[in-house]
């Protein structure tokens, strides 16, 4: 046996009753050798075919998976059969007739045995995994024309390496197995199998290739799996094909499994993981999540049937020209399609320099994946909430940040960094709050607000956890400066004034809050003003404004003074504002992350993202005392919405944070999907749309219609960013990717 053979693909069934959420999942690693290419594409219906959403591999015969639009999603797993004289005209055909006429997992597996019967298999064997938002099925396919499918129990976990797993058959036990009549027959004419001598009839040994049920690959892989999720394993020729879980698993426990060496391996191109909701029409209750090579698949990508997929993911402009063209114009792809979305995730330096950029601020020591982090050490692979300012009167440039292993770790920390050349060097990050290390863990501290004074003390409040384990929950303390940088005052509390009723009703758990852009001079007399999220006990966020009254007398931290503006039952919520498109995502209506400018004529002009598939805006005619009832967002008065998922959407003025000038730009995905069941949707191609004020206008911004490009990966581009005008040239500072710090000239 070839033993390259042996390590192709890892495959997952569960059961809506062994996971955490009653959703079926459908988790696999591709593995596949040599130059690969992964295109994304959605395909429409017609009069032959369903609508799906296709993951393609041009050139392999088996490497592709799919979901369709009645949540049926297909992928598969090589498994060598003993069969050395049959002949099969199909394989490629079998799963791509099988997406487009099934209306369910069980109508699926019918298809493909259907195909096998009629005009045979080609390969050695196969077994397809074949899930819908009811169940989850095995379909094990043998070169020629005989096959064999069960279905995983709902309270069962399947766990495929490349071999057989299907044992025990019971073809007259038509719900949970279908197969070909003769498959035993067959077995028995072949010599496989010898009633008197074997026993009960068993597929696996029947029919797999005896070596890759001993093959240490398999083994390996199948034992890490099982141990995972049953905590031991039985492997080989006593493999069990499903078993009872020792606890419901989330998708989260999946990636983590489907990330783990030797199951995820130097040749791993693609890890998905399907989960299929029962609660939800089809086509909104299937969200498959993508990992590329070396990522965790529950948090990146995240696709449903309708997400459009950009261009830079297509090898052609239409799925039907990729259809045609699937075996034929393959090879030297990166040559061929230089700027392909692929590439950044096979080869870090690229990946790096998708965004372009002008200066960098940070390159992180720890890798960007957890194998190879160091708990002992630093961690930096996780560095956002990215903010600089200029300190004019010692020719400073200030930098803060949250910095930690991953988003949400226990060592996440604020950190600062200067430069005294213009951004070109930066000095070696300082920790002013929170854990170093995951090693040594200190309560978190995050979400920072710098702030310098008219004298030049430069303040660094921040999110500081206490009482709960809670991200975003906490009070705010701070430290401050008055050399630049160099030294810091010790951390003291700045006091919260006032509590409100969606607060947390114990009074020693503080508030739940976010200041997400940094505090600008857009308040009353020049006071440093921001838009803050706060999340009531149903973790639904609102807006609310704060203005810091007193910086500029260059108080103690434990003295600065807040007043609280829109807040508390005046707060902006999302369930008040008119949207164009009826539209309920699971996690609630929610408002956050407000991002203010000034206008020419005085007033105060703030966007927010949303949950509601569109940014929304206000306007404040007292410099951030009171705001206009809340609107989605339009290209002008009377136009189209703007479309946005729940992600960053931030507005800055070319000119500088605080000029007024009438020039904006507008950072967005342009994209959402009505049917999709969250608001969290996938983070694609961002477009930077200039903007500029319309006197007499009722939404006061009007925008280009057409958006250039800022960052054309197909996901990823989650940018909390901030903005500085240096030199009289405009620089947006960003975490590219949450991992590097760059800045980008944008005049």
């Amino acid at each position: 046996m070839n033993l390259l053979a042996a390590i192709l693909c890892f495959g997952i069934i569960a059961g809506r009753n062994a996971t955490t959420d009653g959703y079926v999942y459908l988790g696999h690693n591709e593995d596949q050798w040599g130059e690969q290419m992964l295109n994304i594409y959605n395909v429409p219906a017609n009069e032959n075919r369903c609508a799906c959403l296709w993951f393609e591999f041009p050139g392999q015969k088996a490497g592709d998976s799919f979901v369709n639009q009645y949540g049926v999603a297909i992928s598969s797993d090589q498994c060598l059969s003993r069969e050395d004289s049959a002949e099969g005209a199909l394989v490629y055909e079998i799963r791509t007739t099988a997406i487009q006429k099934a209306r369910s997992a069980r109508e699926a597996v019918h298809i493909i045995g259907g195909l096998v019967e009629t005009y045979g298999y080609g390969d050695s064997g196969r077994s397809y995994l074949v899930a819908d938002q009811q169940e989850g099925w095995i379909c094990a396919v043998v070169k020629g024309r005989h096959w064999v499918a069960q279905r995983v129990p709902d309270d069962h976990i399947a766990t495929i390496p490349n071999y057989y797993t299907i044992g025990r058959i019971k073809l007259k036990d038509t719900l949970n197995f279908l197969g070909s009549k003769d498959i035993i027959k067959y077995a028995r004419k072949r010599g496989w199998y010898r009633p008197l001598r074997d026993g009960a009839f068993n597929f696996r040994l029947a029919y797999a290739d005896p070596s890759t049920l001993k093959d240490v690959h398999n083994l390996k892989r199948h034992r890490i799996a099982q141990e995972f999720f049953f905590g031991n394993a039985i492997l080989g020729d006593k493999t069990e094909f499903s078993r009872k879980p020792v606890r419901k698993f989330h998708r989260k426990d999946l990636s983590r499994l489907l990330t783990v060496q030797p199951i995820n391996n130097k040749n791993t191109v693609l890890t998905t993981i399907f989960t299929l909701n029962p609660a939800f029409p089809p086509e909104s209750g299937a969200v498959i999540w993508v990992g590329y090579p070396g990522q965790d698949a529950a948090s990146q990508s995240q696709w449903t049937l309708y997400t459009r997929a950009p261009e830079s993911c297509h090898r052609y402009a239409t799925a039907d020209e990729a259809m045609q063209k699937h075996f034929s114009d393959t090879g030297r792809y990166r040559e061929r399609w230089p700027e392909h979305f692929y590439w950044h995730y096979l080869d870090p330096s690229i990946n790096k320099d998708v965004v372009p950029h002008d200066f960098e601020v940070y390159r992180p020591k720890q890798p960007q994946t957890d194998a190879g982090r160091n708990p002992e050490e630093v961690g930096d692979s996780f560095n956002d909430h990215f903010h600089v300012l200029e300190d004019s009167a010692r020719s400073l440039l200030h930098a803060f940040w949250t910095q930690g292993t991953h988003e949400a770790a226990n060592d996440e920390h604020v950190v600062y960094s200067r430069s005294a050349d213009g951004g070109r060097t930066w000095s070696e990050p300082v920790i002013l709050a929170g854990s170093a290390t995951l090693a040594n863990p200190l309560p978190v501290a995050a979400w920072q607000q710098p702030m310098i004074s008219r004298s030049g003390r430069l303040y660094c409040l921040w999110n500081q956890e206490t009482t709960l384990k809670k991200h975003l929950c906490g009070t705010m303390m701070g430290r401050y400066s008055d050399d630049g940088g160099i030294s810091w005052s010790e951390p003291e509390t700045v006091p919260f004034p006032i509590r409100f009723e969606q607060d947390p009703e114990d009074p020693s758990i503080p508030p739940v809050w976010c200041m997400w852009q940094r505090p600008l001079r857009l308040g009353a007399d020049g006071k440093y003003l921001a838009g803050c999220s706060r999340y009531d006990r149903s973790d639904i966020s609102r807006v609310e404004f704060w203005q810091y009254e007193n910086i500029d007398e260059d108080p103690e931290v434990r003295d600065i003074r807040i007043s609280f503006f829109n807040a508390g039952a005046e707060a902006f919520d999302a369930a008040d504002i008119e949207n164009d498109v009826e539209y309920m995502p699971r996690e609630g209506l929610s408002l956050e992350e407000a991002c203010i400018v000034g206008l020419p004529d005085g007033r105060l002009f703030a966007v927010m993202r949303s949950s509601l598939g569109h940014p929304v805006w206000s306007v404040s005619s007292d410099r951030g005392r009171t705001w206009a009832p809340p609107e989605i967002l339009r290209e002008r008065d009377g136009g189209p919405a703007i479309l946005h998922p729940r992600s960053p959407c931030p507005i800055y003025d070319y000119a500088g944070p605080e000029a007024c000038s009438g020039r904006y730009f507008l950072l967005v995905h342009d994209s959402f999907d009505f049917f999709g069941m969250t608001s969290y949707q996938n983070r694609g191609p961002l477009y930077r749309h200039d903007g500029r004020y319309v006197e007499g206008a009722h939404q006061p911004v009007w925008f280009d219609e057409q958006g250039a490009v800022f960052s054309p990966r197909d996901t990823g581009n989650s940018f909390y960013t901030s903005y500085t005008a240096l030199n009289g040239e405009g620089v947006l500072w960003f975490g590219d990717q949450k991992y590097y710090l760059f800045g980008k000239r944008m005049n």
